[in-house]
């Protein structure tokens, strides 16, 4: 389990592509802290460290990850975000993310706002039952608020500081792609709901 507040911001150092399939390698900024089958979130993503010397970091991509995130557009040199696994003993400063993306947004547009900088993401429409304004969803790993929501668009305000210790900085562009993980509890909330054959979401949130 991780928690979406990033660690380390590393960088793509080598890419071996095999068919539908590939290994990546990443800068080491973890050091000797870390052992093969450990858990490492790359840009949100649950990968298993493989293999890992001072310098880099290499992890096994497959075909179904590739198909889903951001992976297969990464070429060397991309930054990306980086996050272990929380410890037992670990702060929960974030909210609960698997590290299972389960689609691609895209950015639609990037706004300074003071020191601060707006972005919209639109999604697919059918993860809108896992949104709510406020709640909690996991941009390229990254724990954020959802500020404002309009059917498949929504708005989150980033603080100087999230650019500051993430790969926003260099990667937010209009049109640019980013992996999503919508919140496990909004979608057991939404599973619980369809069972009980109430898909009404918007009369639940107005009595929370």
């Amino acid at each position: 389990m991780f928690t979406g507040i990033i660690e380390a911001v590393s960088a793509v150092t080598k890419i071996e592509k095999k068919s539908s399939e590939c290994r990546i390698s990443l800068k080491n900024p973890f050091g000797h802290e870390i052992k093969t089958g450990d858990s490492i979130a790359v840009d949100g993503v649950c990968l298993t460290v493989e293999s890992f010397t001072g310098e880099n970091i290499s992890f096994f991509v497959s075909k179904s990850t590739l198909e889903k995130t951001i992976a297969a557009k990464y070429v060397t040199g991309s930054t990306v975000n980086l996050e272990r696994a929380m410890a037992a003993n670990g702060r929960f400063d974030g909210h609960i993310v698997q590290g299972h993306v389960d689609s691609c947004g895209k950015i639609a547009e990037v706004k300074k706002i003071g020191d601060g900088t707006e972005i919209k993401i639109t999604f697919d429409r059918k993860f809108a039952d896992f949104t709510v304004p406020r709640g909690s969803v996991t941009v390229n790993g990254v724990s954020l608020t959802i500020a404002e929501l309009d059917g498949n668009t929504f708005k989150i305000s980033l603080i100087p500081e999230t650019m500051k210790r993430t790969s926003f900085a260099g990667t937010l562009k209009t049109g640019a792609e980013v992996n999503l993980e919508f919140d496990i509890l909004g979608k057991y909330v939404a599973k619980i709901m369809k069972r009980s054959g109430n898909d009404d979401f918007e009369s639940l949130i107005e009595k929370l």
